[in-house]
C-alpha cells in the first residue's frame, strides 16, 4: 500500500503546487512563464526524490503509470492502483487549493465575488492561441517526449532520474504552458472537470485523451528503446569474450 499512498500525496502536492502557481500568475500577476517552468521542474524533482524510493521510481501521473505497464516496468494491478491514487489525489490537490485560494482572491477582489469556477477555467488546458487541432497536437507531441523521457530515465539511470525529468519537465512547460496550458497529466485535467462538471466543457476531454494516447506511444517506444540498448550491450560482452 505504501507505493499507492506515495502516487496519491505525490500526485496532490503536486497538483497543489501547480494550480496555486497558475492562480498565481493568471489572477495576481505574480511572475511569468519562467516562474511557472522552473516551480514545475522543481517540484516534480522533488516528488520523485522524495517518493520514487517507493513507488517504482514517482510517476504522479497516469500518462506516464500507462507508458510503464506497457514497457512491463510494472504491472497492470500496479498500473491500476497507480492511476486511482493519482485521480484522487489530483482531486483532493484542487480541493486544497481551492479551499486555500477562495477567501484570499475574494478579499483581494474589492466586492466582487470570484467563483471557483472561474479559478477552475484558468487552469484548464487551452486552444486560444492555435487552433484547437494544433494545440491538441504540440500536446501529444511534448507530453509523448516527456512520457518517454521520463520511463527511459527510471529504467536506465533511477538514481539520477529526478534530476533528468525534472530538467526536461522545465523544458516541457516552457515549450506548452503559453500554447496549451502545458498540463501533459490527465489527472490534472480530469480533477477541476470533477469539480466544475464532467459535461461542462469539451476541450479538456480532448486534452485528456491525447495525454492518454501520448502515455501509450511513449510506452511503445521505451520498451523497444530499453530492449534494443540492453541487446546492444549484450551482444557486445558476448563479441569481447570471445
Amino acid at each position: 500500500m505504501r507505493k499507492y499512498f506515495s502516487e496519491f500525496f505525490g500526485t496532490a502536492i503536486l497538483t497543489i503546487t501547480m494550480m496555486m502557481t497558475l492562480i498565481y500568475v493568471s489572477s495576481f500577476q505574480l511572475g511569468a512563464v519562467f516562474d511557472i517552468m522552473i516551480i514545475a521542474g522543481l517540484t516534480l524533482a522533488g516528488l520523485m526524490f522524495l517518493f520514487g524510493p517507493f513507488s517504482d521510481g514517482g510517476h504522479f501521473n497516469p500518462a506516464v503509470s500507462l507508458g510503464a505497464a506497457l514497457q512491463k516496468a510494472i504491472s497492470w494491478k500496479t498500473f491500476a492502483g497507480y492511476a486511482i491514487a493519482q485521480l484522487l489525489g489530483a482531486i483532493l490537490g484542487v480541493g486544497v487549493a481551492l479551499a486555500t485560494l477562495m477567501p484570499v482572491l475574494n478579499g483581494a477582489a474589492s466586492g466582487q465575488s470570484v467563483k471557483s469556477s472561474q479559478l477552475l477555467s484558468s487552469i484548464e488546458p487551452t486552444a486560444t492561441v492555435a487552433s484547437l487541432a494544433e494545440s491538441l497536437t504540440i500536446e501529444f507531441f511534448v507530453t509523448l517526449i516527456f512520457v518517454f523521457v521520463t520511463l527511459v530515465a527510471i529504467k536506465q539511470n533511477k538514481k539520477l532520474s529526478p534530476v533528468i525529468v525534472g530538467l526536461f519537465m522545465t523544458i516541457a512547460t516552457f515549450l506548452s504552458y503559453p500554447l496549451t496550458g502545458g498540463l501533459l497529466n490527465p489527472a490534472r485535467v480530469f480533477a477541476p472537470l470533477l469539480y466544475k462538471g464532467l459535461a461542462s466543457a469539451a476541450n479538456p476531454w480532448y486534452f485528456l485523451l491525447i495525454e492518454l494516447a501520448a502515455g501509450i506511444v511513449a510506452g511503445f517506444l521505451a520498451k523497444y528503446f530499453v530492449k534494443d540498448n540492453s541487446a546492444v550491450i549484450e551482444e557486445e560482452v558476448t563479441v569481447e569474450s570471445k
